[in-house]
């Protein structure tokens, strides 16, 4: 339960980051994919449950808080939580090149759909400079924000109070 409600806590701060944080010229605008990374994190650690809930809560924080439609991280988040969950028994998820690898594809695959639905329903114009910029941007940053990420939750599990005997234990 502990565990659970740290996730729910951990979401909506991961939101609020999200949105507080400045975007970055130099990425094209892009700003860190905590949300992403969130994901990312409980689909490599976690039961399917946990997964699910975190994949579908975060995807409608990301596209609630983003100007335009619904429908990007709807798409994009399970896609990166059911490969990363597929793959986790045979990648070291607590390895800074899988953190790296993973934080990466979750950043470009995110942008990449989200570039593709606005540019197909035409909310947002898709220029090709600048969506290389926002590709590249968002592979620099997915890859910065996940072990960041993961490091934090790891901290914080490790401080909850451990359960100790009840009853029959």
């Amino acid at each position: 339960m502990k565990r659970r409600l740290l996730m729910i806590l951990l979401l909506a701060l991961a939101a609020l980051l999200q949105q507080v944080l400045p975007a970055w010229p130099l990425f094209g605008g892009m700003k860190p994919p905590i949300l992403a990374a969130m994901v990312l994190y409980y689909a490599l650690r976690r039961d399917n449950r946990e997964m699910w809930i975190v994949v579908f809560v975060a995807a409608v924080l990301q596209d609630g808080l983003n100007l335009g439609s619904f429908g990007p991280a709807l798409l994009a988040f399970p896609a990166i939580g059911i490969v990363a969950n597929k793959v986790r028994n045979e990648v070291f998820a607590d390895g800074l090149v899988s953190q790296l690898v993973f934080g990466a594809a979750a950043g470009l695959f995110t942008t990449f759909s989200a570039l593709l639905i606005y540019g197909i329903t035409g909310q947002r114009p898709v220029q090709f400079g600048e969506s290389l910029m926002r590709l590249g941007g968002s592979f620099w940053l997915g890859m910065a924000t996940l072990p960041l990420v993961s490091l934090s939750i790891n901290k914080l599990e490790a401080a909850l109070p451990k359960r100790k005997g009840y009853g029959w234990q």
